[in-house]
């Protein structure tokens, strides 16, 4: 007699250790391929960025998006190959005049410095020793550390090319496939809760998506300003101060501290200062127009480019810096203020489940006036006015429903 054949269904506590499994073998994947994840994460990135534009394109053209993703890598190399064969010329000398002039200044003037054992300030005693020998020691490390790396550095240099075309071709695949892996994902979801997840998502990326994109373009847009004012004080090596200060723009608190410290130091110790001004007044004009670039960033640039895509206290603002520092290094200092907005998102979503408040919360709540502030107080009966009410099951009542 032939046993009758039933599916196999998993109790709670088997589907919970199957799941448990599951996410502890892919925590040890990708610890043990961590030093190839590099151009996968890159790729992520890049087609996240860029999907908006692709997807925006195809729409309005009805041209593959294959095309457009050529397209678009084809403008990217131009414009890459351009920066590099007109300003890069112009970067390479500034940099080796600053090595080659600026630097040995500045140790002439260390060495002055060093003359004087210690600096009497009151009751105060600076010694100068305890200051320098670190600098010094520093530096000789990095002398005789150089050709020791030098091979490494022709291995890292092919290990790079091949890691690149990776990359090239993975963030192909995923902007080709963006909208077919977002369906799919979705998917993944039951089908009663999917438009409530789905509009989580879409409050997730418009927060993650705008302050990303938001603050890229800080970078161009501080460079060519920092430029500007550099170049009219007559502060030697312009360019390169002003592209570094660019990108450290995009380094929260410590990013703008550190591009001031950067230009004042490039000149204090130039040779010449401009208007017969001594080195110190060019200095501390310096500071101060990084000053002022910082405010018209904060109160115009910012508002405009980033939006409101994220709502933070001040105080969380350098917790999530730190956090972040601390967590993921220079790529942890870069997402911490976005991923503690979407953490802020979340709990405000579930506050509101464990207290039964059915409506998510309106982006405006935070940053609106009189009705945020009133919007807690009347959760219940005010729902969101910009995204789409989401419709949850009612609980049946007496009314007599008419025979369809």
């Amino acid at each position: 007699m032939n046993a009758e054949s039933k599916p196999i269904q998993l109790s709670p506590t088997a589907k919970f250790i199957t799941v448990a499994i599951i996410v502890f073998l892919f925590i040890l994947l990708l610890t043990s391929v961590t030093h190839i994840l590099t151009p996968f994460i890159a790729a992520i990135i890049t087609a996240y960025l860029f999907n908006p534009l692709i997807t925006f394109m195809n729409r309005k053209t009805n041209v593959s998006r294959a095309v457009w993703i050529i397209v678009l890598y084809v403008l990217v190399g131009v414009l890459i190959y351009g920066l590099v064969r007109f300003l890069g010329p112009i970067i390479v000398g500034q940099f080796r005049d600053l090595r080659d002039r600026l630097l040995p200044n500045i140790s002439v003037e260390l060495r002055k410095w060093s003359s004087y054992q210690s600096f009497d300030f009151g009751p105060f005693v600076v010694d100068i020793n305890a200051i320098q020998q670190p600098i010094v020691d520093f530096l000789r490390n990095i002398s005789l550390s150089l050709p020791e790396k030098v091979p490494h550095l022709v291995f890292s240099a092919f290990e790079s090319m091949i890691l690149f075309v990776t990359y090239l071709m993975v963030a192909f695949y995923l902007l080709l496939q963006a909208e077919q892996i977002i369906a799919k994902g979705y998917e993944l979801v039951p089908a009663p809760y999917r438009g409530e997840i789905r509009w989580l998502g879409q409050r997730i990326d418009r927060i993650l998506g705008g302050y990303i994109r938001g603050t890229l373009m800080l970078i161009p847009i501080m460079s060519i300003l920092t430029y500007i004012a550099l170049t009219i004080l007559g502060v030697r090596y312009a360019l390169v101060i002003a592209i570094v200060s660019g990108f450290l723009e995009i380094i929260p608190v410590i990013g703008p501290w550190s591009a001031a410290s950067i230009g004042m130091t490039v000149a204090l110790f130039q040779a010449t200062a401009p208007f017969g001004w001594p080195n110190w007044v060019l200095a501390i004009v310096v500071g101060l127009t990084y000053f002022v670039l910082r405010m018209f960033e904060d109160n115009f640039i910012i508002p405009q480019v980033v939006g409101h895509a994220v709502h933070l206290h001040p105080v969380l603002v350098l917790f999530a810096v730190l956090a972040g520092g601390a967590l993921g290094g220079a790529f942890g200092l870069l997402v911490g203020i976005p991923t503690a907005a979407i953490v802020q998102l979340l709990l405000r979503y579930l506050y509101r489940k464990l207290v039964d408040l059915p409506d998510l919360p309106s982006d405006d709540d935070s940053h609106t006036g009189k009705r945020g502030k009133q919007h807690e107080a009347a959760a219940a009966e005010v729902p969101p006015p910009n995204p789409p009410r989401v419709t949850l099951p009612q609980p049946a009542t007496d009314e007599p429903h008419a025979a369809g």
